[in-house]
């Protein structure tokens, strides 16, 4: 596992004033299993970090991030048009963040209009 997951993720945790134990009863986990990966000794699942972001308030995709993943669901969007997200992604990628939010807001307006 990526330390740096588990890194946020007791840095979340303490933040919460959430123990060890409190977040292992919430996802439905050993207090231990929780230990090792917020130490870096163990890999867990998506759908264990997925729990994990839902106690601490945290997005998902972010901490997904932090390992180096995406979800299952941004993959099926690549898959579905593999020639045109890896495009629009090297295009997009020098945008900063006020850029990349007018960019979402064009995006949303275009839904609408479908």
């Amino acid at each position: 596992m990526n330390t740096k997951v588990g890194k946020m993720i007791k840095t979340l945790r303490k933040e919460k004033g959430i123990s060890l134990r409190e977040l292992a009863k919430e996802v439905g986990v050993s207090f231990v299993n929780i230990s090792y990966i917020e130490n870096g000794k163990i890999e867990t699942s998506k759908k264990i970090l997925r729990k994990i972001s839902e106690v601490l308030d945290y997005d998902f995709d972010s901490l997904l991030s932090l390992t180096n993943n995406i979800d299952d669901d941004i993959i099926a969007i690549i898959n579905n048009k593999p020639d045109l997200i890896p495009l629009f992604l090297r295009e997009a990628k020098s945008l900063n963040n006020i850029e990349w939010k007018e960019l979402i807001k064009n995006i949303k307006k275009m839904k609408l209009n479908n």
